[in-house]
């Protein structure tokens, strides 16, 4: 794999996948084209330095987003109007290990299921990357992107109002949220009916 650094091809960037290599915590630049390079800093270290190539104060960002959704977890995060979401992509090997990587949404197909805690998440370029979470996870994740990137759309890169920005990722977070509850409860009525089923059907 070809090595590169993120500043060089920050405009073509779809994804960051962090990686472990013989040197340890790498990251991997997936491209438009198709292309994956090979960054040797870690998936942070990574992230800050896509985020300087757009003059962003992505520490404000996050914690502008944070009190918005009330939450303190893994959140996504923008460059203009390209949303980059997060996906758990490894397994940690150390505690500290960062195991997030960040993928546009808009380059994301689709989310299938695969076995417990994992998923396989299928890009719009024809690759297919493992996901280590539920689909109902990362497809929560997905839509959450998604929507903040509606809300961006929804303004003016010129005369961008930050707070109608917000108040617009707001208002669709909310309805996000109302219909998660309602299929969480549509998924607990039929697992009651099929333990119910299985009980009567007997051995």
């Amino acid at each position: 794999m070809v090595n590169g650094k993120v500043e060089q091809v920050h405009d073509q960037v779809i994804g960051l996948r962090p990686v472990y290599t013989d040197r340890g915590n790498a990251t991997e630049l997936w491209l438009a084209s198709g292309e994956i390079l090979l960054d040797r800093r870690g998936v942070k270290s990574v992230v800050t330095a896509l985020a300087r190539s757009y003059a962003l104060d992505l520490k404000a960002q996050r914690k502008q987003l944070g009190q918005l959704l009330n939450r303190s977890m893994i959140l996504p995060f923008y460059l203009g109007q390209r949303v980059f979401v997060p996906l758990k992509m490894r397994k940690a090997l150390a505690g500290n290990d960062m195991v997030y990587g960040y993928f546009d949404g808009e380059y994301i197909e689709d989310i299938q299921g695969g076995k417990f805690r994992e998923c396989r998440v299928l890009l719009k370029t024809g690759d297919e990357l493992e996901c280590f979470s539920s689909q109902t996870t990362a497809q929560k994740s997905l839509h959450l992107g998604l929507n903040l990137q509606k809300a961006l759309e929804g303004n003016d890169d010129d005369d961008r109002d930050e707070q109608q920005v917000m108040e617009a990722v707001r208002a669709l977070y909310r309805s996000f949220r109302e219909i998660l509850l309602r299929l969480q409860s549509i998924e607990g009525y039929i697992a009651e009916a099929e333990s119910i089923y299985q009980h009567e059907k007997g051995p």
